[in-house]
């Protein structure tokens, strides 16, 4: 009976042990990581990966798998792009008025959540909708500097939204054009 119990304690302690090492989600005290670009800079999330094919126009970090449903088949992201502008005279408002127009062609059920303009140069814009066969919600960040629109986003499964957003918040308000 003892060895039983003994197993038993000693199972019960081993799954425990594993699902602290496995639980991506939990926060841990680690160096902090940067994106260093040409014109612009953001720390980046412990554990979160800088994909290969960055570029100074287009880059993608992507989350790690976590532990907050069963199965996790969608990584969350957090998307970099920099475009030109028609004109010099290109303001933030043109733009996110373009982005608020296009956006619906190419996310099914595109609904706004906020829009909010920050500065004279910088604009969020938060919607969710469906691609990829997944509910998803973005919140993009525009700002224009010398002729140039710079995206920020982060995607996120919907489900997962309040979880994420405040913990990436952090991450996305540390983007600064050099």
């Amino acid at each position: 009976m003892k060895k039983i119990q003994l197993l038993v304690f000693l199972t019960l302690i081993s799954f425990s042990g594993f699902g602290q090492i496995l639980d991506s989600t939990q926060k841990k005290a680690e160096k902090l990581s940067v994106l260093d670009r040409k014109s612009y800079a953001i720390n980046i999330p412990a554990g979160w990966k800088v994909e290969n094919n960055c570029k100074d126009e287009w880059c993608d970090i992507t989350s790690p798998f976590d532990t907050l449903g069963l199965i996790d088949r969608y990584l969350e992201s957090i998307n970099f792009a920099v475009n030109k502008l028609p004109s010099a005279n290109y303001t933030v408002d043109q733009y996110a008025a373009f982005s608020i127009k296009y956006l619906p062609t190419v996310v099914k059920n595109f609904s706004i959540i906020e829009k909010k303009k920050l500065k004279s140069n910088a604009y969020r814009l938060t919607y969710k909708g469906e691609k990829d066969k997944f509910k998803q919600t973005w919140r993009q960040y525009y700002y224009i500097k010398n002729a140039k629109v710079y995206i920020v986003t982060f995607a996120c499964e919907t489900e997962k939204y309040a979880y994420y957003q405040p913990l990436v918040e952090l991450y996305l308000n540390s983007f600064r054009l050099k």
